[in-house]
């Protein structure tokens, strides 16, 4: 009686074991929520209200308009992501088909911005503003600009991607 009873007992702890570890798992690769119960929905897009958010994105994109000013190719593909350079293949020698060099002086002023959840600590900015070439004897009509900016707040780090403006067209 006593076998019966140490094999219902091993039984029963391996059913527990095996329930705990498929818990486990689901929890950390199926469910919603992060580590501190925060639930992350990475398929909303609000509008940027925020103004420190606002500020800091396009000051990101000034940087990056700047460095296309100076035709800075090791500093640019720096900021470039990692996705973008990946899935476009963009090295120092094609960048030039991937992004558009500026031949003057050029102001970049957000006008609009929304803002996407991706991780914890990570955002994407959709922005839209005006880029004019800053000129002392013309006034030059200033063109929409369209970028992506990802955030990492825990970082403290950007990255940029072209993108085509669609979400504001």
């Amino acid at each position: 009686m006593k076998n019966k009873e140490d094999r219902n007992k091993m039984i029963l702890t391996i059913v527990l074991v095996v329930a705990v570890v498929a818990i486990g798992i689901y929890k950390i690769f199926f469910d919603k929520k992060n580590i501190d119960g925060e639930t992350i929905d990475t398929e909303k897009i609000s509008i940027v209200k925020n103004q420190n958010d606002f500020y800091t994105v396009s000051s990101c994109v000034s940087k990056y308009i700047n460095y296309l000013t100076v035709k800075d190719k090791e500093k640019i593909l720096i900021l470039l992501s990692d996705e973008y350079k990946k899935s476009n293949k963009v090295d120092e020698s094609n960048l030039e088909n991937y992004v558009k060099y500026l031949d003057n002086i050029y102001s970049f002023n957000s006008r609009k911005m929304y803002v996407q959840r991706t991780g914890k600590t990570t955002y994407k900015f959709y922005v839209y503003g005006l880029l004019q070439e800053e000129s002392m004897f013309a006034k030059t009509k200033p063109e929409d600009y369209y970028l992506i900016v990802i955030l990492d707040r825990s970082n403290l780090t950007f990255a940029i991607e072209p993108y085509n403006g669609s979400m504001f067209k």
